[in-house]
């Protein structure tokens, strides 16, 4: 079997600085896999396009094949999305190396992973906690507490590439760590030719778009081209009415049963019915320990009306083929001979024929998104997407 790098991402959209880190993973001279988020984005938000048009353009800037990691995942905390990505990377049979972009390459993640893990840590994040941190400075302090070395984990590129390290304890599969360059995640700014994915879609929301042909390939220019003010993204207004609405229906012990709440927080949350908007509500909801990416996937989780246990998830349940080079066809064919988990590449008529619970509520939870987010489109986008269309093929062959 062919072995392959693999990658980690959510491409919303793809710019420089993902060009940038595809370049240095290609330099292992190994063909490259991504297992990347579908429609709803790890900080709890419907990604800017749709995981179709994010895969293809991906594809054609490099990545030979791309996996999408189940909403049960990515709509979960760092760790979890971790351990649902690194989870496809492994039970795919050939992935040698995952390709981390990183603010501090120097640091010994491994080392640090192996510190979170042990039960002096716990006892140190809990102390920590009690003294009023938020989760993440308590988190961090513990780090540094256990730690011979002065660590700063406060950049979110450097928290993930420390819970994928914890997540690829005990794989096959060993870390490469890349240099971010220039643009911090989530800069406001566009500041030269890398920028955020944030600065990008702001920029393109509030139509500042001089600059935004500088900062991506020009296959992502093409496309935005097509649009016209916000459609692409999503209607944050629309998004609010639904979460309202949702949140005036529930009494605070439904919210906690269908939902990753804890500590009582299923109690502010329905206190957030009150609010006249979603920033507001963010607001009211986001205290020292609850982030606001946190509030905004518990807001995700109960608009799609399931059950805490679809949230619950343990591991992937499938592979979900999104687009693929004429590399990526051959390694498909290769996974196909690990047989570890099915290959979804196109659903049909009855697609939980034969399978198991956790197949049928991953892939139930990963249409319901793909729906919410067309609805959410502007225009709003059609039904059903997921039963339309088909993975991207770029043949590379004929390039």
């Amino acid at each position: 079997m062919q072995q392959v790098v693999g990658v980690i991402a959510e491409y919303n959209p793809f710019h420089n600085g993902h060009l940038y880190h595809l370049k240095e993973t290609q330099k292992t001279g190994l063909p490259v896999i991504a297992v990347m988020s579908g429609t709803i984005m790890q900080c709890g938000e419907p990604s800017f396009w749709n995981k179709w048009l994010r895969a293809r353009i991906a594809t054609m800037n490099g990545i030979d094949l791309i996996l999408e990691l189940p909403a049960a995942f990515s709509l979960r905390s760092a760790e979890f999305f971790a351990q649902g990505s690194v989870a496809i990377l492994q039970a795919t049979g050939c992935v040698k190396y995952l390709a981390c972009g990183t603010e501090n390459p120097d640091y010994d993640f491994q080392a640090l992973a192996r510190i979170t893990i042990s039960s002096d840590f716990k006892r140190q994040l809990q102390l920590n906690l009690r003294t009023g941190l938020t989760y993440a400075a308590a988190y961090s302090s513990a780090i540094e507490q256990l730690s011979d070395k002065k660590i700063y984990l406060n950049m979110p590129n450097d928290i993930l590439t420390l819970e994928y390290c914890k997540a690829l304890e005990n794989t096959s599969i060993s870390p490469i760590f890349i240099q971010r360059q220039q643009a911090k995640y989530n800069e406001a700014n566009i500041c030269g030719p890398i920028a955020s994915a944030t600065a990008i879609r702001a920029a393109f929301r509030e139509q500042r778009i001089i600059k935004i042909p500088t900062v991506v390939p020009s296959i992502v220019w093409q496309e935005l081209s097509k649009y016209h003010e916000a459609a692409a993204g999503y209607n944050e207004q629309l998004l609010w009415q639904l979460i309202k609405y949702r949140l005036a229906m529930l009494s605070s012990a439904e919210i906690a049963n269908s939902c990753q709440c804890s500590e009582g927080l299923e109690n502010l949350i329905k206190d957030a019915a009150s609010c006249s908007s979603l920033s507001e509500a963010l607001q009211c909801c986001t205290k020292k320990r609850y982030p606001a990416a946190r509030i905004r996937r518990l807001f995700l989780q109960l608009l799609l009306q399931k059950s805490r246990r679809y949230f619950d998830q343990k591991a992937p349940a499938y592979f979900r083929v999104l687009a693929f080079s004429s590399t990526g066809r051959q390694i498909l064919k290769d996974i196909k001979t690990q047989n570890e988990l099915p290959i979804i590449t196109k659903l049909g008529n009855n697609p939980y024929s034969m399978q198991s619970a956790s197949f049928k509520e991953q892939l139930e939870l990963d249409i319901d998104s793909s729906n919410l987010a067309a609805l959410l489109r502007i225009p709003p986008q059609t039904y059903g997407s997921d039963f339309l269309i088909s993975p991207y093929y770029y043949d590379t062959s004929a390039s």
